[in-house]
C-alpha cells in the first residue's frame, strides 16, 4: 500500500471534548486527515454525504439521533465509508455488530486503539484491491453469460455489455439498452444492481447507475456525465458525493486512467 496515501476521516460526537481528544489522537497518525467534525448527528449525516470520507468515527449515544441510525443511513446511501463506533456504553456493541463496523471503540480509548483501527482499515483496503484486480482480470476474459431480468413485457435475456443506464422508477427499474430501447424491469433499482453484480456499473445519484464503458466525459463544472451510445450522447446529473467518490476511484491503482 502507498504509505503516503491520506485517509480522510470525519468525527461525529455530541461531546466537543470527546471530539477534541479523538482529534489529538488522530494527529499522531500522518496518514489520517480529519476533514470534518460535527456535534449534531443529523448534520453529521449530511457531512458524511457531502464528503464521502474513508472513515467515520461515530458516537452511538447522541440525543438528536442514535448513532446506529446514522450508520444505517450512511450504508443505505451506498456510501463507501467505514464506520468506527465510539461509545462509553458496552451494551451497544451487540447492536452495532449488525451494521458490520470496521471497529468498535469503548471510551476511554487510547492511541493503541487508533493504531488497531488503522491496521484494520489498511488490511481491508488491501483485500478490496486484490478483489478489484481479480474482477478486472475476469472482465477481460470471455463475454459473461446473459442475465435474466423480469420485465413488464416478459423476461429479458441480455448481456451486460448492452446495458447502458439503470434508473429507479418507483418500485421498478428502467433499463436503457445500447440499441436505444428501454425495458421496465419489475424489480427495484438495487435488486437489479445485485443481479448484475458488476464493477462496471457506477452509481452517479440516488436513482441512477451508469455502465462506465459508455461514459464519454464527466463535466465537473456542471455536475454532468456524458454518455455515448447508439450514435447519440445523453447527459445524466451526478451528485456531489458521487463526484467525490468518482474522483477517488479514478485515482486508485485499479481505477480508470
Amino acid at each position: 500500500m502507498d504509505t503516503q496515501a491520506t485517509i480522510s476521516a470525519i468525527i461525529i460526537d455530541d461531546e466537543p471534548d470527546a471530539i477534541n481528544l479523538l482529534e489529538i489522537y488522530l494527529r499522531q497518525f500522518p496518514s489520517i486527515k480529519v476533514i470534518g467534525k460535527e456535534t449534531n448527528a443529523k448534520n453529521g449525516l449530511l457531512l458524511a454525504k457531502e464528503t464521502s470520507p474513508e472513515l467515520v468515527f461515530l458516537d452511538i449515544d447522541m440525543p438528536d439521533m442514535n448513532g446506529l441510525i446514522v450508520a444505517n443511513k450512511i450504508q443505505s446511501e451506498n456510501l463507501y465509508s467505514e464506520i468506527v463506533f465510539t461509545t462509553a456504553h458496552q451494551h451497544y456493541a451487540y447492536a452495532a455488530l449488525d451494521i458490520e463496523p470496521l471497529d468498535f471503540l469503548k471510551k476511554p480509548f487510547c492511541t493503541d486503539d487508533i493504531e488497531n483501527v488503522l491496521q484494520k482499515y489498511n488490511t481491508k483496503i488491501e483485500r478490496k484491491k486484490r478483489e478489484e484486480k481479480l474482477d478486472i482480470f475476469i472482465n477481460f476474459q470471455a463475454d459473461a453469460p446473459k442475465i435474466k431480468l423480469p420485465t413488464t413485457r416478459g423476461t429479458l435475456f441480455i448481456e451486460l455489455k448492452h446495458i447502458v443506464i439503470l434508473k429507479a422508477n418507483s418500485f421498478n427499474c428502467e433499463v436503457y439498452l445500447d440499441d436505444g430501447t428501454i425495458e421496465t424491469v419489475i424489480r427495484n433499482l438495487y435488486k437489479v444492481v445485485d443481479i448484475i453484480n458488476s464493477p462496471s456499473f457506477f452509481q452517479i445519484s440516488r436513482s441512477t447507475y451508469i455502465n462506465m464503458n459508455f461514459l464519454q466525459r464527466v463535466d465537473k463544472k456542471n455536475s454532468r456525465c456524458l454518455i455515448s451510445y447508439n450514435q447519440t450522447t445523453t447527459e445524466e446529473p451526478i451528485s456531489r458525493s458521487k463526484m467525490i467518490l468518482f474522483e477517488k476511484m479514478i485515482k486508485s491503482p485499479f481505477g480508470m486512467d
